[in-house]
């Protein structure tokens, strides 16, 4: 995603009219600034597809693990009314563990709409570059009097671009962890270790206080 952000950074901001009055051959460097533009978009195009899709998996998965919350948060209070404390306090640390990995699914909800709003923007930005290009295309075949030819390829193209959402984006990214994200982990891992366990605490001594025992009978 990086190098295609840049691609479309330097796309974007390209100042066409100057391009052609610099170049050599100008309906040359047009037609491959056009190309250019298009690929950045089926580019785009494809990350579009790919984030939807995870975020509706993250939605998805939301949804399961709420459900596994409230029935750790169920088996706790029924732990407790057997005078379980042990069961009572691995359930309710099952249930913050469900809650962590909710949160978590959610700034990523958070972070893919963010992602889908920049590449809408971005993509729009480049049809409006792209129709720029085809203008001063136009204008120079006019020029140099092979309108047919270019109005071919033009038509050529309107129609790759129209299956867009077909094509798969062509090339994957991966992230690298940096040596400071990986040796901070395990502190990470045991503070959140924690708080975990001062939340499980807490709600013990609630579950302790609201537990209610069976009433005995009186021996007559």
């Amino acid at each position: 995603m990086l190098r295609v952000a840049i691609q479309v950074r330097d796309l974007i901001s390209s100042n066409v009219t100057s391009a052609v009055e610099a170049a050599s051959n100008p309906a040359k460097m047009l037609n491959r600034l056009q190309r250019e533009i298009e690929e950045a978009i089926i580019s785009l195009e494809g990350e579009r597809t790919k984030t939807r899709q995870h975020k509706k998996r993250l939605e998805a998965s939301i949804a399961q693990t709420e459900m596994r919350e409230a029935d750790w948060g169920d088996k706790a209070k029924t732990a407790m009314d057997h005078d379980r404390e042990d069961l009572a306090r691995q359930a309710l640390l099952a249930r913050e563990e469900c809650r962590e990995t909710i949160a978590k699914a959610k700034d990523e909800i958070a972070q893919a709409d963010a992602d889908l709003a920049e590449i809408d923007g971005a993509v729009k930005e480049l049809e409006a570059k792209r129709e720029e290009t085809r203008e001063q295309a136009r204008a120079q075949a006019a020029a140099d009097g092979a309108s047919t030819g270019t109005s071919g390829k033009t038509s050529k193209a309107d129609s790759y671009l129209s299956r867009i959402s077909t094509l798969e984006k062509r090339s994957r990214f991966a992230t690298e962890d940096s040596a400071g994200a990986r040796t901070s982990a395990n502190v990470d891992k045991e503070i959140d270790e924690m708080r975990r366990a001062s939340t499980v605490d807490a709600e013990l001594e609630k579950l302790k206080g609201g537990a209610k025992k069976p009433a005995r009978k009186k021996a007559k």
